[in-house]
């Protein structure tokens, strides 16, 4: 169809207008008749004069989501369920920690045979959204505005800053474990901080050649996330993920060079936070198995797939991977550091001292 702009040489002046009638205007609407209540409108608009004409310009290409009143509050329950679930997972890592601070409160002569790299890790995965999502959140409440989500839209505000509270406190509460554990392995000597050299050592190329295959096989496959949103920056966000779903991966490494045999972490802290990293994998699976409308999952709020690698079979791999991390750290806490070596690697090689008979 034919479209028509205004063209005022004044604002205050309504009676000089004209009209640029050149345009080209087309809509593809989808069928009125589908199933699935959802609706998608491309078009574009384009002006038919020359290039060379002032008032020529570029095409405009038009994309339009619309959606049902079922449609809408089945995405606003969407949003609902993860803030909760996203609530739940925050206090259950908040309890974890503090179970942890107590435990060492209790046995601090384990606090050495922690690793300070798995502290980190733990750490900046709360600290980073906290510093990198603001903009990302902004984002979100601006996209929020254009959906009408009612009496509910406030109280979804309103729950997200629960949320980022909780995870702040998350966040302080680690970095007391982190500042805990570095300040007790100083006092330890060079003996520990050997050790942590070599997990890192071992860890970082490791990461990194993990990071460059993920990056290479997604990249060329795209199965977690739309060609649309595919980018390097994403993909980096994605394997950082992957990184703190085995954050028992230096505690495994310190243990093996250490030979360390002992509790020193609590059974509720790194089997409740493997639990707390499993959950967002479950729950997409649960979430890919529904007819939950996907006109809205832009807005994500758990399980965002621009923060971890999700799809069924990234999600079940790192469920099992989490787990194994898990059964591991409990048998080198119950039999040693090397249980799965032979017995003549299990012990520490160490020399005993001789009374020397003097001839005086």
């Amino acid at each position: 169809m034919v479209g028509c702009r205004n063209l005022n040489s004044s604002r205050n002046e309504s009676r000089n207008e004209s009209f640029d009638c050149e345009i080209l205007v087309q809509f593809q609407f989808p069928p009125t008749n589908q199933k699935n209540g959802s609706f998608l409108i491309r078009g574009s608009i384009q002006s038919l004069r020359e290039k060379t004409d002032v008032l020529y310009f570029d095409r405009l290409n038009v994309v339009s989501l619309t959606f049902t009143k079922t449609e809408a509050r089945e995405s606003i329950w969407r949003m609902d369920l993860e803030i909760i679930l996203d609530l739940i997972s925050g206090t259950l890592s908040c309890f974890f920690i503090i179970r942890q601070l107590f435990y060492l409160k209790k046995n601090p002569e384990m606090i050495p045979s922690i690793s300070v790299l798995m502290m980190v890790i733990l750490t900046l995965g709360y600290m980073v959204p906290l510093v990198l999502n603001f903009e990302a959140m902004f984002s979100y409440r601006r996209h929020l505005q254009t959906i009408p989500l009612g009496d509910s839209g406030g109280l979804l505000e309103v729950n997200e800053v629960i949320v980022r509270i909780v995870t702040m406190v998350a966040f302080i509460l680690q970095f007391r474990l982190l500042q805990l554990t570095w300040s007790k392995n100083n006092g330890n000597g060079k003996s520990h901080w050997n050790h942590e050299i070599r997990s890192l050592i071992l860890c970082l190329p490791i990461y990194i050649i993990g990071g460059l295959i993920m990056l290479l096989v997604d990249w060329k496959n795209g199965d977690y996330i739309t060609p649309s949103q595919r980018s390097i920056w994403g993909d980096l966000r994605s394997f950082v993920g992957l990184t703190l779903d085995g954050f028992l991966f230096p505690q495994i490494i310190l243990n093996i060079f250490q030979i360390s045999k002992g509790n020193a972490l609590s059974g509720l802290f790194y089997a409740g936070n493997t639990f707390v990293r499993l959950l967002p994998h479950a729950y997409d699976l649960y979430r890919g198995q529904t007819n939950i409308s996907r006109q809205l999952d832009r807005f994500y709020l758990y399980a965002n797939p621009r923060t971890d690698f999700y799809s069924p079979s990234w999600d079940v791999f790192i469920a099992c991977g989490g787990v194994v991390f898990a059964g591991i750290v409990f048998l080198q806490q119950r039999f040693g550091g090397r249980f799965v070596f032979p017995k003549r690697f299990q012990e520490r090689a160490e020399y005993e001292k001789v009374p020397v008979a003097s001839n005086e």
